[in-house]
């Protein structure tokens, strides 16, 4: 759909340092994501992960990552690394890289459980 911008991330740092990933999914098509507020941090592009020291990377089917390492893990920091690429690390020191493109299809999702003081409750990108 969009480019990622310093808008996704500034309602990313409101979220992160506090409440622990509850949910991981990784699936043929999608890799998720859910903590806090937020109940569904959806990729469908690429993901690149950094967990307990080892490297992985996910486009579409089966992938190796032990993403269930995942599971109770602190958000610390997220960062855009390029406007394709954002950046979440962990209190562990793993870290997650979400990919997304300029196309007619989107890449990646933020939905929170409610809306925020912005009145944003969904962006897609």
């Amino acid at each position: 759909m969009r480019a990622f911008d310093q808008k996704i991330v500034d309602l990313l740092r409101g979220e992160i340092g506090t409440e622990p990933i509850f949910f991981v999914g990784l699936g043929a098509f999608d890799f998720q994501i859910a903590f806090g507020d937020l109940k569904r941090v959806q990729n469908m592009q690429k993901v690149e992960f950094n967990i307990a020291g080892e490297n992985y990377n996910w486009e579409e089917g089966a992938s190796p990552a032990p993403v269930w390492l995942l599971i109770n893990q602190i958000p610390v920091a997220v960062e855009l690394e390029s406007s394709s690429v954002l950046r979440m690390s962990f209190a562990s020191g793993d870290w997650v890289r979400f990919h997304t493109e300029e196309g007619a299809h989107e890449s990646q999702i933020f939905e929170w459980t409610k809306l925020n003081r912005d009145g944003i409750g969904l962006e897609i990108y």
